[in-house]
């Protein structure tokens, strides 16, 4: 009986120093008001928000219509990089046309767009019946292959 009551304990300690942050989630933290506000503005709708802490930056993780993110601040609440993970039909239009026409026989099955300051890549995943790819697209379209694993 005491092992029960120590272990409820320990969960009921463990699960309160989470706070309740105002999208509704568990976090164990809140961001400073600057990284707060920036974020509500642009992601008001945003679900499943997790906050993390670095020394030089904020990170949050989040769900914004239907795509799964994770954005990176600065302490005074400016956006330094993203991560978006999204399916292929979502890809803009010219490049989606573009790898498709340079890889007929591979299906297309995700993609992580990468934006760094004003630079935006697509690191999009394809496959064939013996191997798996990861192509890099950069914002003007050009194409180069970066990874190649066989099937087993």
């Amino acid at each position: 009986m005491k092992k029960v009551i120590a272990i409820l304990t320990a969960a009921v300690i463990a699960t309160s120093t989470y706070a309740f942050s105002p999208s509704g989630t568990f976090s164990p933290f809140d961001p400073n008001e600057k990284v707060l506000k920036a974020f509500n503005e642009t992601f008001s709708t945003a679900t499943e928000v997790r906050w993390e802490e670095f020394p030089k930056y904020f990170a949050v993780s989040f769900v914004s219509g239907g795509i799964r993110s994770k954005v990176n601040y600065d302490k005074e609440g400016n956006m330094i990089s993203s991560l978006r993970y999204y399916n292929p039909q979502l890809l803009p239009l010219y490049i989606l046309n573009k790898v498709s026409q340079e890889n007929p026989k591979k299906k297309l099955f995700g993609v992580t767009e990468v934006t760094v300051g004003g630079n935006i890549a697509y690191y999009i995943k394809l496959e064939d019946n013996n191997c798996w790819y990861t192509v890099k697209v950069d914002g003007d379209g050009n194409t180069q292959t970066v990874e190649k694993y066989k099937k087993v």
